[in-house]
């Protein structure tokens, strides 16, 4: 049995953890803030498909009285130099290739406020592995290194963990072009989870940007559809869907007047326009209340939709079901996801 924690975006927590729970030999333990922890038995190579997870990493320590002076950089070196990664590394080795010794960096992040910063935690914690008896070289370059050993500070208590994966697992290869209000792929792939997008339903993101949605949706096998009215971001999501080797139905369109019939679709998944990173050209009651009008019209009886916005009180006014409404941190700024249906 092996333990190990997923970071995830806050406010999906929950997500997360039903999406690893669902992996034969999975058991979650528990969710905090931005984290789930759980143990796995068997191999570990399932977890590099999670979609909904920032990252995934082998739990090998876990550290207590973690403050905020200065004088806790003598105590994390200390402790790194007595840290045991073997097995954590030989179980990466199992799932990806990984040098003999090893290059290794080092990433933080904590919660709370502190007398030092996260570049500080990873010198003295490289510092502390680097005068072991590992014989490991260290490198700044995360994408340079075999193994990345992961600080998550919460508090006064540290998860310390060894990435699974060869780079982060919302790192998506297909985000070739980007276009302003991009959104992450995590998030994107969390919102067809609270949709409930499935193989064989007709999903429609009438917003769909450089198309994070619609490729999320197209690799779970839903058939996605969607456009935009900007020229380039229907150019940027049609080169991110070949990059995908996925298909959609992408369209230069205005969403306040949808080229489509009513009744065609089972699912509507969209990040909305904001207002700040993406420019709106009308009053943003009258554009949602447009959009909102072609959503309950083209969405089927049994549809259901989520959408993720900073004005959700634009959404629950359309003539829909609000089911749920989930507030999540994102590009420093703390959207809803609204859950809608037509029942």
């Amino acid at each position: 049995m092996i333990r190990i924690f997923a970071l995830t975006t806050r406010g999906l927590e929950t997500v997360s953890a039903e999406e690893i729970a669902a992996l034969p030999g999975a058991t979650v333990e528990q969710t905090g803030y931005r984290r789930v922890g759980a143990t796995c038995s068997g191999s570990l190579k399932a977890l590099l498909g999670l979609r909904t997870a920032d990252d995934v990493f082998i739990d090998v320590a876990t550290w207590l009285g973690i403050g905020r002076h200065r004088s806790t950089l003598a105590a994390l070196n200390d402790m790194s130099a007595h840290i045991d990664l073997y097995k954590a590394a030989a179980v990466c080795s199992e799932i990806r290739p990984v040098d003999r010794p090893p290059t290794f960096s080092v990433t933080a992040s904590f919660v709370g406020k502190r007398n030092y910063s996260t570049d500080e935690i990873k010198k003295a914690c490289a510092r502390g592995i680097g005068a072991s008896h590992y014989g490991w070289t260290y490198t700044e370059d995360d994408r340079e290194a075999d193994l990345n050993i992961r600080l998550f500070i919460e508090h006064e208590t540290a998860m310390v963990g060894v990435r699974l994966g060869g780079e982060p697992l919302q790192h998506r290869s297909y985000k070739q072009v980007h276009v302003p209000g991009s959104l992450k792929p995590t998030v994107a792939a969390a919102l067809h989870r609270l949709a409930e997008t499935a193989p064989g339903l007709r999903m429609l993101d009438p917003c769909c940007g450089a198309g994070t949605i619609l490729i999320e949706g197209a690799v779970e096998g839903t058939e996605v559809q969607g456009g935009d009215n900007d020229p380039d971001a229907v150019a940027a999501a049609t080169a991110n869907m070949n990059a995908a080797d996925v298909s959609a139905g992408i369209r230069l369109w205005d969403a306040r007047e949808l080229p489509l019939a009513d009744s065609s679709v089972d699912r509507v998944v969209s990040n909305l326009p904001w207002g700040r990173k993406v420019s709106i050209d009308s009053n943003l009651n009258t554009l949602y209340a447009r959009i909102g009008t072609e959503v309950c019209r083209v969405l089927a009886s049994e549809g259901r939709a989520a959408i993720l916005t900073n004005a959700p009180r634009l959404v629950t006014s359309w003539k829909l079901r609000c089911e749920k409404q989930i507030e999540i941190s994102l590009f420093g700024q703390r959207p809803t996801i609204t859950i809608l249906s037509q029942r």
